[in-house]
């Protein structure tokens, strides 16, 4: 089935955005919407806190599609958007974005969305900046690097060194290295993190304690 999920972000303007988005992206595409999710959690809200999500996670199966405006209705944070991002491909179901246009697949994987996925704690704290003056402390702007971030991701899966990255790109060591820390790649790549950040994003079920990025089997 082909999904859509709507999440009201800042005022029912943001669902009658999201919507006709939506339906606009399933025509120009020919994709017929059979279903549609409305989320009226407050944007804030952590993942483990949103019940109505995570129930519906759960209800997709193999095979389903799901679109979304952007890329915050799925999550606030770059930890969030990965675990639930990770969960949807590992399960076999695809998602479409509107803006800017992508669809990720299990056979994709995480590398092709995630510079998308990192700007989701940028936007966040866009969001919460008060008014000082300046980029809020921590910020991470768009980088020169990020258009190889699937290259860099591949590498280091590979056990590549910098040194070895660095030449493969043409580009300095120095500015790869630093590129690849303030990322934090190395520790997206190693499975460790990923299931700290599920145990962040537990669900709380009653009986049995399910990870978020953990679907039911059907």
């Amino acid at each position: 089935m082909t999904y859509a999920l709507i999440r009201q972000l800042s005022g029912d303007e943001s669902l009658l955005r999201q919507r006709a988005a939506i339906m606009a992206y399933a025509e120009r595409n020919r994709l017929t919407l059979e279903n549609e999710m409305i989320e009226f959690e407050r944007a804030e809200r952590p993942l483990k806190e949103r019940k109505a999500f995570q129930d519906f996670l759960h209800s997709l199966q193999e095979g389903d599609q799901l679109i979304v405006a952007e890329l915050e209705v799925l999550g606030q944070t770059m930890e969030e958007g990965i675990v639930v991002i990770n969960c949807m491909l590992t399960h076999g179901i695809t998602l479409h974005i509107v803006q800017p246009n992508v669809v990720a697949e299990r056979q994709t994987g995480l590398a092709r969305i995630l510079p998308l996925i990192m700007r989701l704690d940028e936007r966040r704290q866009v969001r919460e900046r008060d008014h000082r003056v300046g980029r809020p402390k921590g910020r991470r702007s768009a980088s020169k690097f990020d258009i190889y971030l699937p290259q860099i991701m591949a590498g280091l899966k590979a056990d590549k060194s910098v040194s070895a990255l660095a030449r493969e790109l043409g580009v300095s060591r120095s500015s790869l290295k630093d590129y690849i820390e303030s990322r934090r790649l190395k520790e997206i790549l190693d499975d460790s993190w990923l299931e700290r950040a599920k145990k962040n994003h537990r669900i709380a079920v009653a009986e049995e304690p399910e990870l978020a990025c953990t679907l039911k089997d059907k």
